[in-house]
């Protein structure tokens, strides 16, 4: 089994691995390490897989293990473009950063593919942070961002989601620092003032975003991704529209918290924050130069790529 890299920064495809019947605890301890190492890694033209082994292959880079992060509950959804959330142009961001428990990976496996073709890019926020001046490492390295997502934009009777993460995100298995700072989702550092906190949040962007720092995957049929969602971002970067072909990725997340319950606590709080006639969070995270550079696109709860 080798790895070939995918991006100076991240990534590598898995050469010489049988998708269907492999995973020795040898090649597992194999492939965890690159994972590890590498923050996402490429399976291609391994053939159809199964839901059950689909579940089988995320459960490998655990934990926390395979959970239900959809509304019917099941380990396993479908992100179709003949709905928004599968469909709509979407700006870079970790799934669910707008929640106190974040999601730590997903595993995406392309089961249709528009003959045109369709990608999904990818960043590194654990390089980003590498990249950032001593400086300003050093400023920011006990700050707090809220991030927030107005989920109303898509389903009207879901509640606004926030919450508040470090800058400066330590990985909880490798140790590695992330900045830890979303396109989609950034409203402000919180001790500082808003014009500073939106003149950092603007070169942030500026350093994860380059051009130079992205990989833009064009997804194969049978493909499978799978990538860790606290040290890397990922974006749609243009309409996946059902006119170019039908666009369908299976997709399982590992998390500690299910769908129902990330729900059920920002309904609560939300009610919390209704019966106290607290002033509503205001999402503010873009500036108009960033926004017409990747305009932002609603994205429902199982946001995709």
């Amino acid at each position: 089994m080798e790895f070939r890299p995918l991006h100076p920064d991240f990534g590598a495809e898995v050469i010489g691995f049988d998708l269907q019947r492999g995973g020795s605890a040898a090649e597992v301890a194999a492939l965890r390490e690159a994972y590890d190492r590498h923050g996402l890694l490429l399976f291609r033209k391994g053939g159809r897989v199964s839901p059950e082994r689909h579940v089988e292959i995320a459960g490998w880079f655990g934990p926390p293990a395979p959970i239900a992060n959809d509304a019917d509950g099941s380990l396993v959804t479908v992100l179709q473009n003949d709905e928004a959330a599968g469909r709509l142009e979407l700006p870079f961001h970790s799934d669910l950063t707008y929640t106190a428990d974040l999601i730590d990976a997903i595993c995406l496996h392309a089961i249709a593919v528009p003959e045109g073709g369709s990608s999904t890019t990818f960043v590194s926020g654990a390089a980003a942070w590498d990249r950032l001046a001593p400086a300003l490492q050093a400023e920011l390295a006990d700050k707090t961002l809220r991030h927030f997502y107005n989920s109303r934009l898509m389903v009207a009777d879901w509640p606004s989601f926030a919450a508040e993460h470090p800058v400066r995100l330590v990985h909880p298995r490798t140790g590695r620092p992330i900045l830890f700072v979303t396109q989609n989702h950034a409203e402000r550092i919180l001790e500082m003032d808003e014009a500073r906190s939106r003149a950092v949040i603007e070169d942030l962007f500026a350093v994860l975003y380059a051009p130079e720092a992205r990989y833009q995957h064009w997804w194969e049929l049978d493909d499978l991704v799978m990538w860790d969602n606290l040290a890397i971002q990922h974006a749609r970067t243009e309409e996946a529209h059902p006119r170019s072909g039908k666009r369908a990725l299976q997709r399982v997340a590992l998390a500690r918290v299910g769908f129902h319950e990330l729900l059920a606590r920002a309904r609560a709080a939300e009610a919390v924050q209704a019966g106290t006639g607290a002033e509503a969070r205001r999402p503010g995270s873009i500036s108009a130069a960033s926004a017409a550079a990747t305009p932002k696109a609603p994205a429902i709860m199982k946001a995709g790529a």
